[in-house]
């Protein structure tokens, strides 16, 4: 069992709801287009240096329909709208906006090295908050140069010159960089496709509206966990997980050519009814995490902890119903995702990581012929808490994956073609945090969103015979059962977007049944 190196699966995950506004098509917030280009473009970019590095990337059905709006100049966002516009015919609320919201980047990494920046940025803190025309124009320029990769930048001689420049940038300044980003998006998706003809990459999917599907297949299997409050109204919609699933499919179909086999469920959420769904659309694979494995094992005569003891289990895939299903590595995980980010010192960080690899293999050769572990975490937005927007740790542990005797990298597909699946008796139903679902459900605003959505799907289920209609109104609904309106109502939303958005939604369907919304949707 010695000879076998242990297999390193990363699977980055991106993903990114609805922005669209559905009365003007303008997306409200720009996060598809900088994330896109800093990190969709970058994961890949770092990852095509190193010829013997492989990976797994999952996107989300609805950011790949957005990037490719963006990616073929057809979408807009406000953002990039009050970018280009000129500072002089701004309106008293419109420079406010950018005062407010263009220095949404993270302080430590994208301002406090920058030195007009900075200053913009204690101008905004102190007493004096009117910014004059060049500040704005400053500070509209700034604020998307600060989210270029750095191989944009190392690449673009132009986008250095301007970032050097500092300040006193002019409306072409701005032009080019908006322009940039847009050929960068543009050059993002057939970079993909290169890795994946290369066989470098594996690509796969999740739902498309970013679904929680074990709540929409029914919100009564929150009863599994006493301590959360069950929705009023019951919500049961199992035939949209289908949907979701398929349209997810199409969109990555038209994208990448093929269909997935694997799909990361959203926030690794997951059921037994939700499996029997995969299993009967195709897929090979999924992953979620540990801590539903270890709940899965768990009975009268083996306690939790003693099954979490047993670390040796999630270093291998599991069969439950017909499906693949990969555990993954929560305190590695986690540990990229939220702690490796505060050290300064990158390749110390990348080796304190290669050394838990290592010490995993060890603990594990003698136990398990082939050996995986598992690293599934959100692909874009822990870099832009790391020095130099991750590039220094994310090569390091490449390099070293690559230099090793007793590592290698590898992808679920890949590691299933020499591995079976252990049978699993039963699963337990749960997602990634706490391993239930109690950041979109139980919480009063959350109750209330399922409630809004069980009503709403009513009035669309009992509406007269109009069949082109009903799935207009299903298609502005499916959105709404995306899980970051939920996400927000947990954890902050300082400035109300995701309530707007989500509230957009149900006003548009209401509008269109000639309906009057409750009172309580703004």
């Amino acid at each position: 069992m010695t000879k076998t190196p242990t297999e390193v699966i990363f699977l980055w995950h991106m993903h990114q709801p609805c922005y669209k506004d559905p009365q003007t098509g303008v997306y409200l917030l720009p996060w598809v287009r900088l994330h896109g280009v800093k990190d969709y473009y970058g994961m890949a970019a770092i990852l095509d240096k190193f010829d013997k590095v492989k990976a797994t990337f999952n996107f989300s059905g609805i950011l790949l329909a957005q990037l490719l709006e963006y990616a073929n100049g057809q979408a807009q966002d406000y953002y990039a709208k009050l970018s280009l516009k000129n500072p002089a015919d701004l309106s008293a609320r419109e420079r406010k906006f950018i005062v407010d919201r263009f220095f949404s980047v993270n302080y430590e990494r994208g301002i406090r090295f920058n030195k007009r920046y900075l200053q913009l940025y204690r101008k905004k803190q102190g007493k004096n908050k009117k910014f004059s025309n060049q500040e704005l124009g400053d500070l509209q320029a700034i604020f998307n140069l600060s989210w270029f990769h750095p191989y944009s930048l190392k690449k673009d001689k132009n986008l250095k010159l301007l970032l050097a420049k500092g300040c006193g940038y002019k409306q072409q300044d701005k032009k080019y960089i908006i322009d940039a980003q847009y050929r960068i998006i543009s050059k993002t998706i057939p970079l993909y496709r290169r890795l994946l003809k290369e066989k470098r990459i594996e690509l796969s999917v999740t739902p498309y509206s970013h679904p929680i599907m074990p709540l929409v297949c029914d919100t009564d299997i929150v009863r599994e966990f006493s301590y959360l409050n069950v929705p009023r109204l019951r919500f049961s919609h199992p035939e949209d997980c289908v949907w979701h699933l398929d349209k997810a499919c199409d969109i990555f179909s038209e994208v990448f050519g093929y269909s997935p086999e694997g799909s990361w469920p959203s926030e690794g959420s997951v059921s037994e009814e939700v499996v029997k769904i995969y299993a009967k659309q195709g897929f090979k694979w999924i992953g979620t995490d540990e801590g539903i494995l270890f709940k899965s094992l768990t009975s009268e005569f083996v306690p939790y902890d003693l099954i979490k003891d047993q670390r040796h289990i999630i270093y291998r895939p599991y069969n439950f119903r017909g499906m693949n299903i990969f555990f993954r590595d929560r305190n590695l995980s986690d540990a990229i995702s939220f702690i490796y980010q505060g050290w300064e010192d990158s390749a110390f960080a990348a080796n304190d990581l290669l050394e838990h690899f290592k010490r995993t293999h060890y603990y594990t050769k003698n136990l398990l012929k082939h050996r995986a572990i598992t690293i599934i975490m959100d692909g874009e937005n822990a870099w832009e808490y790391y020095k130099n927007g991750g590039i220094d740790f994310l090569k390091a542990v490449y390099s070293g994956l690559e230099r090793s005797d007793i590592l290698c990298s590898s992808t679920p597909s890949e590691f299933l073609s020499r591995e079976k699946a252990k049978p699993l008796q039963r699963l337990s139903p749960g997602s990634w945090i706490n391993s239930d679902f109690g950041v979109w459900v139980g919480s009063r605003d959350n109750n209330r969103n399922w409630q809004a959505l069980k009503r709403v799907r009513d009035l669309i289920e009992h509406m007269p015979e109009d069949e082109k209609t009903k799935q207009k109104l299903l298609g502005y609904f499916y959105i709404l059962e995306g899980s970051d309106w939920n996400w927000w109502n947990t954890f902050e939303d300082v400035a109300g977007d995701f309530e707007k958005i989500f509230f957009s939604y149900i006003k548009k369907i209401y509008k269109i049944l000639g309906k009057k919304p409750p009172s309580y949707i703004m």
